[in-house]
């Protein structure tokens, strides 16, 4: 699973860093297996590290139940709720949930809709 903080248009890469390490502390008190920085590809030439971190990014890595999913996806929502994060993507195979500032009953609705797309096939939602 990919996570990706947003934050306000004028935050540098140095802020995206700091909310994305408040994210992973919150993420990694959730039954995952880690939380990894995200990698933006390819260094530039020259580089003397071995890939290049991605500000705002985190690959979250557990076994995918919708029970799991769930917990992540609310521990996003809360650390969206009381963060200067403007909304969290979160990406499973290419389909993006952004969590923001809409109303607890909406985000609900459109958390569970997202859950039950990626919850194990035998399982329900």
């Amino acid at each position: 699973m990919g996570v990706e903080v947003q934050a306000l248009p004028d935050a540098d890469a140095a802020e995206l860093a700091e909310l994305a390490a408040a994210l992973r502390d919150e993420l990694l008190a959730t039954d995952v297996e880690r939380v990894d920085l995200g990698r933006a590809g390819v260094p530039p030439a020259g580089a003397k590290a071995l890939d290049v971190i991605a500000a705002g990014k985190l690959v979250v890595e557990f076994v995918r139940s919708a029970q799991r999913v769930r917990a992540v996806v609310a521990a996003v929502s809360r650390w969206v709720a009381g963060a200067q994060a403007r909304s969290v993507k979160i990406e499973i195979d290419g389909d993006v949930l952004e969590v923001t500032g809409v109303t607890a009953a909406d985000q609900r609705a459109l958390m569970d809709i997202w859950i039950a797309r990626h919850a194990t096939p035998a399982e329900p939602a």
